[in-house]
């Protein structure tokens, strides 16, 4: 596996495995948006503002990581990929870049939930959802740096 700086072009690709990982991590998730505007979506906004990291294995995309400042806003990885240290690499990338991280992940999704549980995550909120698109119950997670790491 190899890490690669995401790339305009990489648009489409982005809002594909952010489509069918999300969908096979949360099969409850609604869906509010099309493929088109996704992939608008990761072109005039992630791929603009944010730090994105993609995991390529066999010469195609595996999934990536969305960072800006100290939060995780996106990190999907196509399902046939789970379990294969991809997630792990990828957030080792935005850990590097920041002493803290934060993110939002669904209550029903226990798989997130215990992988950033393995990488040192603690939830630190939980909310409804009311103030999320698709209206469900949610969690914020938080990671600090060991004072001993630098």
């Amino acid at each position: 596996m190899q890490l690669r700086a995401s790339v305009a072009a990489d648009a489409e690709t982005l809002a594909h495995i952010h489509r069918i990982a999300r969908l096979a991590a949360v099969p409850e998730w609604p869906e509010l948006h099309t493929p088109e505007e996704d992939r608008d979506y990761f072109a005039t906004q992630i791929l603009a503002r944010m730090t994105v990291r993609m995991a390529m294995t066999g010469g195609a995309a595996a999934g990536f990581i969305a960072f800006a400042e100290n939060w995780v806003h996106h990190l999907y990885i196509l399902p046939e990929h789970w379990r294969a240290g991809i997630g792990t690499r990828l957030l080792a990338e935005a850990k590097a870049a920041s002493p803290d991280l934060q993110l939002w992940t669904f209550q029903s999704n226990a798989r997130a939930r215990a992988f950033y549980a393995r990488e040192g995550f603690a939830e630190a909120e939980f909310t409804n959802g009311a103030r999320n698109e698709e209206r469900m119950p949610d969690v914020r997670l938080e990671w600090r740096r060991a004072a001993s790491q630098g």
